[in-house]
């Protein structure tokens, strides 16, 4: 606790972050004086908290998503190489490659 007092923080409110697919962090608020926040301070907080969960989650399955895309179009220019080289059906090029992915998988743990 005196490290906190020391800078100022004299009381803290606290918000966790959460969303129906879990926790994503929370929001902590610091007062200079004690019982800084009121009831209003803690509604006003909830509201803050629900809203930046929902900003955090869209953000992180954008990401999600984004991430997706790029491995996809990878995948598909590996296929194509593949189907290239060995003269594979798509089937069978992207079985070789969940194979090799496999195997790589295993040499890592």
């Amino acid at each position: 606790m005196p490290t906190a007092v020391q800078p100022g923080v004299h009381c803290m409110l606290s918000f966790r972050l959460f969303v129906a697919s879990g926790g994503l962090g929370a929001l902590n608020l610091y007062g200079a004086a004690p019982d800084a926040f009121t009831d209003e301070s803690i509604t006003t907080g909830e509201i803050l908290a629900q809203h930046a969960a929902v900003a955090f989650a869209g953000a992180t399955a954008e990401q999600h998503f984004a991430a997706a895309l790029a491995s996809r179009d990878v995948i598909g220019q590996a296929k194509g190489i593949l189907m290239h080289r060995d003269n594979l059906t798509r089937l069978q090029a992207f079985a070789a490659l969940a194979k090799a992915s496999q195997q790589t998988s295993n040499w890592s743990t």
